[in-house]
């Protein structure tokens, strides 16, 4: 009886022994190709820091745009990442036509899910690439005016002047008309005033000529000009314009006009409104 367990406790063991020797090779192969991706993981992580670091470098001294450069640097880094796992799963043995396949599909199943995300991502492309505006300039459009703070993939940020901070599509601000007004780095400022016809207009004229000589926003070394607009049917409309700095528009705008209401005032020269008189 003793023999007979002894015999099949052998038995067993001889088995075991038989049977882990045939998985050796395999094992053996296995492990082999592990560490060799291990090692080509460890070897591409360092070879994608320092290619990304070169970039970076290169950007930096050709003086290429921060937001164009965030994005190219986010855009190659990827890349990278999937040819290192493509090199990995081709070195443990795993087919890469199929794994090709497999992602193309879910690319496309992805694409048809998030078109809608997809156009706005073609627009912060489209936007960076052409440059029409970048972060700091101040825009208007007919969806906003402000500062351009952010350029993202998808949404471009766009402060206020109350402060706000809003986040418009980058497909729709590709595809409409936007004035950049910090492009050339100073605006022209155009004023209109009516004033009736019983008013001097040569006095009217010397008078916003004169606050456009005296105001401290606009520069002096440009062009200024004053004439009459416009012979309207309740006003004669003189219209001027000077040239300031950009961040400095609306504050000259506004110190113009207060300045032409209070000198007209001064000189008898009348602005008229429409007014309604009840007896």
């Amino acid at each position: 009886m003793q023999e007979t367990v002894v015999e099949e406790t052998v038995g067993e063991v001889s088995d075991t022994i038989e049977w882990v020797r045939s998985l050796w090779p395999s094992v053996r192969s296995g492990g082999i190709k592990l560490l060799l991706a291990i090692l080509v993981f460890l070897i591409g992580m360092r070879l994608i820091a320092g290619v990304m670091k070169g970039l970076d470098r290169a950007a930096k001294r050709t003086g290429a745009d921060e937001t164009l450069g965030r994005f190219l640097h986010s855009f190659i880094q990827i890349l990278l990442y999937v040819l290192l796992v493509f090199v990995i799963a081709g070195q443990m043995g795993v087919n890469t036509a199929s794994l090709i396949t497999i992602i193309g599909s879910g690319a496309v199943a992805i694409g048809l899910a998030l078109q809608d995300s997809l156009s706005n991502v073609a627009g912060g492309v489209l936007i960076l690439l052409m440059r029409p505006f970048r972060v700091g300039d101040y825009i208007i459009s007919s969806e906003v005016e402000g500062t351009v703070r952010e350029i993202g993939l998808v949404y471009t940020y766009i402060l206020t002047r109350d402060r706000k901070m809003i986040s418009i599509p980058n497909s729709t601000l590709s595809s409409i008309s936007v004035t950049n007004a910090s492009r050339e780095g100073m605006r022209r400022l155009d004023v209109s005033v009516g004033i009736s016809y019983d008013s001097d207009i040569l006095l009217a004229k010397q008078i916003v000529e004169r606050i456009y000589r005296e105001c401290p926003l606009v520069l002096q070394e440009e062009e200024i000009e004053v004439h009459v607009d416009e012979l309207g049917a309740h006003s004669v409309v003189i219209g001027a314009w000077g040239f300031v700095n950009g961040p400095d528009f609306l504050k000259a705008k506004w110190h113009i006009l207060e300045q032409i209401k209070l000198s007209f005032d001064r000189e008898g020269i009348v602005i008229p409104f429409n007014q309604l008189d009840i007896h």
